[in-house]
């Protein structure tokens, strides 16, 4: 008995027969919940009664006041320095409807410059979370509001259109728009977003000078550096780490994906970052707030404008674009085949990616300008001139629809879980 307790104490102190196990158990698992998967339908956890949005009612270029909603939220524009005027607008009597997951501060001036080119029309914008966006839009198709559709979440746009829900479009700026930023007639890019990391200031000059760097910016410069702090600074950035939950955010299961099939090291970082405790939320903005209340130190996998607005305002935080390489998210826009204004859906969105409307992207939005033409910190043109070879554009393809198969879907995610749930590995006793 003696014998037996010493030899399984030996064993459990070996990293090569703990990390066979591990594989073991991790195989299992895997197998285990990927069959499971035939039986259950993998779903995000959507509560469509948790109605959580921003939205905005415009006229030449004004803010107005919303009563006799259910939704009666006002945007008042205190930011512009706009007030809000006596005219009451009614749901159900816009003339241009748009819903997005597109936080309103980003595209808040696009929307009131447009207003101000067409005085008369009545716009209300609707922000959501993209899995509620698409499940809100799913719950009545037929009978959809929305004259124009945006979101972060390619893949589930990419699968709305190829399901037929996008009415094929023809108007000018669409057609000469290039054939690797739209999908068919019917699906268009309509921005170019780098996914960053940021770290406070003070913890980046906290760990270079543990590591006896004069620039603090050269602690973290790339995915391999995130990864080394985490293996050789773990106890240290122990809870200070937040990324997001690609089990519950539409978004984050994109750009893990995306992750996976640009490094052979994601596992390992996922591993790394749950071995250090990771915290995990569903947007960057819940990030952002984090970082700016000390709650923790290095932010992965952030939208880069929400990144870049948020950090004029809290200059303890550093914006870093990985070096080794850096996903681009474009955000992709279809006007719905039931729109009850298709034809003013399809001028917004043709206007949006003409000459005028890049240009206005490119000065007065972080959202990244597509157009070849179009200059400006932030344009692809100018990240295209800064990172080179480093971009990586998520493709709009079949490879998003197949991000979406159900079983492909809970075979990564369930890898997912493990990898980050996989013990530390244990140090051998000298």
């Amino acid at each position: 008995m003696l014998a037996t307790h010493c030899w399984r104490s030996k064993a459990l102190r070996s990293p090569l027969l703990m990390s066979t196990l591990w594989l073991a158990s991790l195989l299992l698992a895997s197998l285990t919940l990927t069959s499971a998967a035939y039986a259950t339908e993998v779903q995000p956890d959507v509560d469509l009664q948790s109605d959580e949005h921003q939205t905005l009612w415009l006229r030449n270029g004004q803010p107005l006041n919303e009563r006799k909603t259910r939704v009666n939220v006002t945007d008042g524009d205190a930011a512009s320095g706009m007030t809000s005027d006596a005219i009451t607008a009614t749901a159900n009597s816009a003339e241009l409807e748009i819903h997005a997951a597109l936080d309103l501060p980003e595209i808040r001036s696009l929307l009131i410059r447009y207003s101000r080119k067409h005085p008369d029309l009545l716009i209300h914008y609707v922000n959501r979370s993209a899995l509620l966006l698409e499940a809100q839009y799913l719950e009545a198709p037929l009978k959809t509001r929305a004259d124009l559709m945006i979101s972060s979440a390619m893949g589930l746009q990419y699968r709305l259109a190829n399901q037929g829900h996008a009415r094929a479009l023809d108007a000018p700026n669409l057609a000469k728009w290039p054939d690797n930023s739209r999908w068919r007639n019917e699906l268009y890019a309509v921005s170019f977003e780098p996914i960053v990391m940021v770290a406070r200031r003070d913890a980046m000059k906290r760990l270079a000078d543990l590591e006896g760097l004069r620039n603090p910016r050269d602690i973290l410069r790339s995915h391999r550096d995130l990864w080394h702090l985490l293996e050789t600074r773990r106890d240290m950035l122990r809870g200070r780490i937040i990324t997001y939950d690609p089990r519950t955010s539409g978004s984050g299961f994109t750009y893990a994906v995306s992750d996976a099939r640009q490094s052979p090291r994601y596992w390992t970082l996922v591993r790394a970052m749950g071995q250090a405790d990771a915290r995990l939320v569903n947007t960057t903005g819940a990030m952002l707030k984090a970082l700016a209340e000390n709650k923790v130190d290095i932010a992965y996998n952030l939208v880069g404008p929400y990144a870049v607005t948020f950090a004029r305002t809290h200059p303890e935080l550093e914006v870093i674009v990985p070096e080794d390489y850096v996903l681009i998210q474009r955000r992709l826009a279809f006007v719905p085949r039931q729109a009850p204004h298709p034809e003013a859906g399809e001028a917004f969105l043709d206007w949006w990616l003409s000459p005028e409307g890049q240009q206005s992207v490119a000065s007065e939005s972080e959202l990244g300008a597509l157009h070849p033409e179009a200059r400006g910190e932030g344009s692809a043109h100018d990240l295209r001139e800064r990172l080179g070879d480093a971009l990586r554009p998520i493709e709009i393809g079949p490879g998003l629809l197949a991000t979406l198969d159900r079983l492909k879907q809970a075979s990564f995610l369930s890898r997912w879980t493990l990898e980050l749930q996989a013990p530390p590995p244990v140090t051998q006793k000298q």
